[in-house]
């Protein structure tokens, strides 16, 4: 029974208690009563069992949706620590690249200039094979008649011209047959090498000089020979600024000194062909 019909109910018992007795009224209006109050607890505990599932079905969403949220954040937070990473990492190869780049430009800087090098020296190797043979076809008559030799020595091409030849013992100046071989050497060297330079080098055993000559060693003495032929060579048109003039007395020896013979071999005079400075890269 809704509010409608009870409030109804209740009028029609009120109005029809005018022709019953008391009690009989009072019965009829606490059984109505008592069945209205029946019929809203129903409708009370019916809507209460409603709106409870509503409340469990929206909560359920809720915590649904909750769960959901909380999972794309954590995804998120995952994403964000994985594309640092990512980022790092890439950045970590992207410099190794760079410096492995950088290392290998350098390497191939180097190697280019190692090639360029081995060339020059290769061609100066060259130049200076050319030279020698040129030389030594030019002293052919000299080298034969043993007045001279063609030379490499310490990396070094060189004329050597034996002491007995060019000089008497213990003094500087020129014996005839050494005048004549210089004078040679003075015209080959101007024709054939005008743009080189020249070290005159004197040398000598280590035998002492006698006591009261000229020289008090042979260092001095080895100085005045070469001194000596440079000014020959000078006068004979060698141009003299490409000339220099050294003594080594006996310390640069080719033999041992201990024989006549090894001797005799460390008693010389050098010519010494010069590098021009393009020759050595400087």
């Amino acid at each position: 029974m809704n509010r409608r019909n009870c409030g109804a109910w209740v009028a029609v018992l009120v109005l029809a208690g005018c022709g019953m007795g008391q009690e009989e009224h009072q019965k009829l209006l606490n059984e109505a009563l008592a069945e209205q109050k029946a019929t809203m607890d129903a409708e009370m505990k019916k809507l209460q069992g409603a709106h409870s599932t509503e409340l469990s079905k929206k909560q359920s969403e809720i915590e649904g949706r909750d769960s959901l949220i909380a999972g794309l954040e954590d995804e998120v937070r995952t994403l964000g620590g994985n594309l640092e990473e990512v980022r790092k990492n890439m950045g970590d190869e992207l410099a190794a690249q760079a410096a492995a780049a950088e290392a290998a430009r350098e390497e191939l800087k180097a190697s280019q200039q190692e090639i360029l090098q081995l060339k020059r020296l290769r061609e100066q190797a060259e130049a200076e094979k050319a030279q020698f043979a040129a030389l030594t076809a030019r002293f052919k008559s000299m080298i034969d008649a043993g007045r001279l030799e063609v030379v490499r020595r310490d990396g070094r091409m060189m004329l050597k011209l034996p002491d007995a030849i060019l000089f008497p013992s213990g003094s500087k100046k020129l014996k005839k047959g050494g005048r004549e071989a210089l004078v040679e050497v003075a015209g080959v060297l101007k024709d054939a090498a005008a743009d080189r330079e020249f070290l005159v080098a004197g040398h000598t055993d280590n035998v002492p000089l006698k006591r009261g000559g000229r020289f008090r060693s042979n260092w001095e003495l080895s100085t005045a020979r070469a001194t000596e032929v440079v000014k020959l060579l000078i006068d004979q048109g060698v141009a003299p600024e490409s000339l220099a003039a050294a003594g080594y007395g006996q310390y640069d020896p080719i033999a041992s000194n201990e024989s006549a013979e090894e001797r005799e071999k460390n008693r010389r005079l050098e010519i010494i062909l010069l590098p021009k400075l393009e020759d050595v890269g400087i």
